[in-house]
C-alpha cells in the first residue's frame, strides 16, 4: 500500500483573480483620466494636444481591456455557476449513495434480529447486505481518492509491472461484478516496467473498468491492451461496447462531479467521481488520458499514455514548492 509521504499537494494559486479585479479598476480609473483629457474645452486642449492625442489611443486600448476583462470575469461566474450546480448534484448523489445502503442494511439486520427465517432466506439476506457494504464501500473510497489524488504529484515513483498490474485490476472487476472471465479480454505483453505509484495507477484502472461495465449494454465485452512504444511511453487502453459518449460531452466527463446524460433521470448510481480520479492520477504521473466515442450505444474506449520513467528533476520542483509555501 502506498505511502501518503509519496504524494506532494501543490497549491493553485488564487492571487489572480484578485490581480485581475486590481488591474480593471487601474484599467477604469485611467480610462477616466482619458476621458477627462479628452473632454476637456476647446481653450485648454490647445495646449495639450500631444497629451490628448496620446489620450486617444491609451484610452481607446485601455477600453478594448476593460470589455475583455469583462467577458473573462462573466466566462469565469458562468464556470462558478455550472460548478456549483454539478456540486449540489454530487451532494444529491451522495446522499442518496450513503443512506441507501445504510437503511438496507438496517432493514435486513432488524428483520434478521426479530425474526426466524430459514437458511436460505438468511444466505439471500447476507448477500444482499454484502453488496450494500460493497456500495457503501465504493462511494466512500471514491470520495476519499478524490481528495488523495487531486493535484499530487508523485512523489517518489517506484518500478512496477503495469501488465501485471492491468491483469490484477481485471481480476478484482471480475470477480466484484460476479462476471464470466470471457467478460474482459486481456491483450498485451506478460511484463512491462514502469515507474509510479502502483495503488494509484490500479485506482484508475479500476475506475476505467468499473465504469466500462456499468455502462455496458445486457452483455458486458470489455478489452484491455497494454503496450510500449519505442519513444519510451507506456500505455494502457480501455474499450467498451456500451452506452458509448456524444461528441459534445466529451470535453467534460473528466470534470468533477460530472456525469453523463440527465441530472433527474440515470439508470446509473455514482458520484460523477470515477473519472475525474483516473485523470488525476494519471496527471500525477506526467502522463495523459484521451477518450474516443464514436457515438451513443457506440462504446467508449480511454487510452492512458504514461512516461516509462519520471524524471528525478521533475519531482524535485514541487516538492521543494511544498517546502516554500
Amino acid at each position: 500500500m502506498a505511502e501518503p509521504s509519496q504524494l506532494s499537494r501543490s497549491r493553485r494559486p488564487k492571487w489572480h483573480y484578485v490581480a485581475m479585479g486590481v488591474a480593471l479598476i487601474g484599467v477604469a480609473v485611467a480610462l477616466t483620466v482619458a476621458w477627462q483629457i479628452l473632454a476637456a474645452p476647446d481653450s485648454v486642449a490647445r495646449g495639450v494636444g500631444t497629451a490628448r492625442a496620446v489620450a486617444y489611443f491609451f484610452g481607446s486600448l485601455l477600453f478594448l481591456l476593460l470589455i475583455g476583462g469583462l467577458v473573462l470575469i462573466v466566462i469565469l461566474l458562468l464556470r462558478e455557476v455550472r460548478l456549483n450546480e454539478r456540486q449540489s448534484n454530487f451532494v444529491s448523489a451522495v446522499t442518496h449513495e450513503l443512506k441507501t445502503p445504510v437503511a438496507s442494511l438496517r432493514l435486513y439486520l432488524d428483520t434478521l434480529e426479530y425474526r426466524e427465517l430459514p437458511k436460505d432466506r438468511q444466505k439471500q439476506f447476507y448477500g444482499t447486505m454484502r453488496q450494500d457494504l460493497d456500495r457503501l464501500n465504493s462511494t466512500i473510497n471514491n470520495v476519499l481518492d478524490a481528495a488523495l489524488y487531486t493535484d499530487h504529484p508523485v512523489q517518489d515513483p517506484r518500478p512496477l509491472d503495469l501488465a501485471r498490474l492491468a491483469r490484477r485490476a481485471i481480476d478484482l472487476t471480475l470477480t466484484r461484478f460476479q462476471l464470466p472471465r470471457e467478460a474482459i479480454r486481456y491483450d498485451g505483453p506478460p511484463s512491462l516496467q514502469i515507474a509510479g505509484d502502483s495503488q494509484a495507477l490500479e485506482t484508475a484502472v479500476l475506475n476505467l473498468l468499473d465504469n466500462a461495465v456499468k455502462y455496458s449494454k445486457d452483455k458486458v465485452r470489455i478489452e484491455v491492451e497494454v503496450w510500449g512504444d519505442g519513444d519510451g511511453q507506456a500505455h494502457l487502453l480501455v474499450r467498451d461496447h456500451g452506452m458509448g459518449i456524444s461528441r459534445t460531452q466529451l470535453p467534460f466527463i473528466f470534470t468533477r462531479f460530472y456525469r453523463i446524460g440527465s441530472e433527474v433521470r440515470r439508470s446509473q448510481t455514482g458520484t460523477g467521481l470515477g473519472l475525474f480520479i483516473v485523470r488525476s492520477v494519471v496527471k500525477g504521473h506526467r502522463g495523459t488520458i484521451s477518450a474516443d466515442s464514436l457515438g451513443p450505444d457506440r462504446g467508449a474506449t480511454f487510452t492512458i499514455t504514461l512516461p516509462r520513467r519520471i524524471a528525478a528533476e521533475d519531482e524535485a520542483e514541487p516538492a521543494e514548492e511544498a517546502v516554500g509555501g
